[in-house]
């Protein structure tokens, strides 16, 4: 990528932003997307295909209005509307609170690899991103974490619960070490919880520290409500940290559609439910299909809606390829920080499943029935 576009020959721009990738979403024509970990089943888009009707046309033609919405948020999360802060989807959630927390304090403390944006806003917003290379094939230790918080001034340190790359649930023990660093350090800690409703007793882990005054939970609803398309989260913190949030608007770019459709999916878990448990299922089977089929694979523990598998690298390429030939997407993983070889796929549902182990030529016959 060239230092500058063009645009920089007639009018001023930040030069550091051309060191960024502009993004756009594309997919073939059919194509089974297991990389962005949407929440793919029938019957999670039979139930909102039969509810998109009932949205009425004030939602379009009205601007919308969120006290509805952030009552139904808080009382799933068992917290008091004053501790909401919706945002048209958990990007711009990281976004509000990189410009805000992050800017200001100068320094990002976060486990290496992490979800893309942090280092986006590291870049947009001029703070350090002093991040923690994860060990190879192993977990994060949250000491490596704490001990680099401690080497350094107030920072915003980030803990995805369960990671996002790996899928590796923290213990809740492990959680409550990190937050009470961070709270002798004079530092706030962020929890990403996107993945946390597919871990069975996930919510445990972070509920004895979710309240406390220096904790901020992003939470995003795409994963586990199946909203991706509508791009709606929350952010739960103390009352003080939504105040100074809330000044950045982010509500007021969320959708009156979207905040409906998360209002009716609140009102009627047992659908998505159903669908995290049948997630689970999907991910046990595809971690032991094919740890015992492809040699040198091995599942990580997961507590996501996906599988990250330690491989020989060029064993994930090759598997890579065949996939993306055979109209699958997924991520490789190969050359960041923990993954000589790596791969990760989503396991939405077990059909999705079974048409990745049909796509892999080097898994045996019996394994794919």
């Amino acid at each position: 990528m060239s230092a500058v576009g063009p645009l920089s020959e007639w009018f001023p721009t930040r030069r550091e932003m051309w060191r960024l990738s502009p993004h756009e979403r594309f997919y073939r024509p059919d194509e089974l997307n297991l990389k962005s970990c949407e929440l793919l089943q029938p019957r999670v888009h039979q139930w909102f295909q039969d509810r998109i009707g009932s949205v009425p046309a004030s939602d379009v033609v009205a601007y919308p209005l969120c006290q509805d919405a952030r009552a139904a948020v808080a009382g799933h999360f068992g917290r008091r509307p004053d501790e909401v802060l919706l945002s048209p989807g958990t990007d711009h959630a990281i976004r509000v609170v990189s410009e805000a927390l992050c800017a200001p304090a100068g320094r990002l403390v976060i486990s290496d690899p992490h979800y893309e944006s942090w280092s986006r806003y590291a870049v947009q917003y001029g703070f350090h991103l002093d991040a923690v290379p994860m060990p190879e094939r192993a977990p994060v230790d949250v000491a490596a974490l704490i001990d680099r918080l401690r080497g350094g001034r107030q920072a915003v340190l980030v803990l995805t619960q369960p990671d996002g790359i790996t899928g590796q649930l923290y213990r809740r023990e492990e959680v409550a070490e990190v937050a009470r660093a961070a709270e002798a350090h004079g530092s706030l800690l962020v929890l990403d919880t996107c993945y946390l409703a597919f871990a069975e007793g996930g919510a445990d882990t972070v509920a004895p520290v979710a309240a406390r005054r220096h904790v901020v939970r992003i939470n995003s609803f795409s994963k586990s409500l199946g909203l991706a398309g509508a791009r709606i989260g929350a952010v739960l913190a103390d009352p003080s940290v939504i105040d100074y949030l809330a000044r950045w608007r982010a509500d007021g770019m969320i959708a009156g559609q979207s905040l409906r459709l998360l209002r009716l999916a609140l009102d009627d878990m047992a659908v998505f439910q159903a669908a995290w448990a049948e997630v689970r299922a999907a991910r046990a089977a595809l971690g032991h299909s094919l740890t015992g089929a492809l040699p040198g694979w091995q599942a990580r523990p997961s507590g996501t809606n996906f599988v990250a598998f330690d491989t020989p690298p060029d064993s994930a390429a090759d598997v890579h390829a065949s996939l993306s030939s055979g109209g699958i997407r997924t991520r490789l993983l190969s050359g960041l920080p923990g993954f000589p070889g790596g791969i990760r796929i989503a396991t939405p549902s077990t059909t999705a499943v079974d048409r990745v182990l049909a796509a892999v030529p080097s898994v045996p016959v019996e394994v794919r029935q």
